[in-house]
């Protein structure tokens, strides 16, 4: 049966909300910097900006920085890091984004994902949050004017239980069967139900 690590991985990623209280060890959080530092752009322009945030006190007043009709994030503060990633435009995105295209946007996905599937392959809980107070991030951070606020990922350890590298291979590296609804990832959290793969992709010409 045919195997992918990289799929066993993105099989155990899982969105963590509830982190122990063990910090981050250096080595990995550098590690996960460097991927998001080689990821892809348009232009090769790299829009991304990410501070690193550790202290408690600002990453209690991030849990504060949410929309007025959701509720703060308490678990902000249990995450030993939280990274905010903030894009800063060159002038060839600024002139796409006159046309209508947010290319930098795109690029600020694809680092998001480098950092989350990283951070999962070194036994890390991640939760991307893009809905969040852009303006209230920039005063408590003092983030410069012309940077705008893509999304926060907070990093820790999990503190569901979570399978040993070796095992997570073996069980998740299989393309066939596939995840479904309720299938146990990294915190020992549950998939969330998934289109099939007939839902989504489509051959050639669509038909009308």
């Amino acid at each position: 049966m045919e195997r992918s690590d990289l799929l066993a991985i993105i099989r155990y990623r899982r969105s963590v909300r509830d982190y122990d209280s063990r910090p981050v060890e250096d080595w990995k959080l550098n590690t996960i910097l460097e991927a998001a530092r080689l990821a892809p752009s348009s232009t090769n322009s790299q829009p991304w900006r990410i501070i690193v945030v550790k202290d408690v006190e600002l990453r209690t007043k991030l849990g504060d920085a949410t929309p007025a009709s959701i509720n703060r994030h308490p678990w902000f503060e249990k995450a030993p890091v939280i990274l905010v990633l903030c894009t800063v435009k060159s002038g060839i995105q600024k002139f796409a984004q006159f046309l209508g295209k947010n290319y930098q946007l795109v690029d600020m996905g694809i680092v998001g994902e480098h950092i989350v599937l990283t951070a999962t392959e070194l036994g890390l809980g991640t939760c991307w949050v893009g809905w969040v107070h852009k303006s209230h991030i920039k005063r408590v951070l003092n983030i410069p004017t012309n940077w705008e606020v893509a999304c926060i990922i907070p990093i820790g350890y999990p503190k569901g239980e979570s399978i040993p590298k070796e095992e997570i291979y073996a069980k998740y590296s299989k393309i066939e069967p596939r995840q479904n609804e309720g299938e146990l990832g990294i915190g020992n959290t549950p998939a969330k139900k998934r289109y099939s793969l007939g839902e989504i992709v489509f051959s050639d010409k669509m038909e009308k």
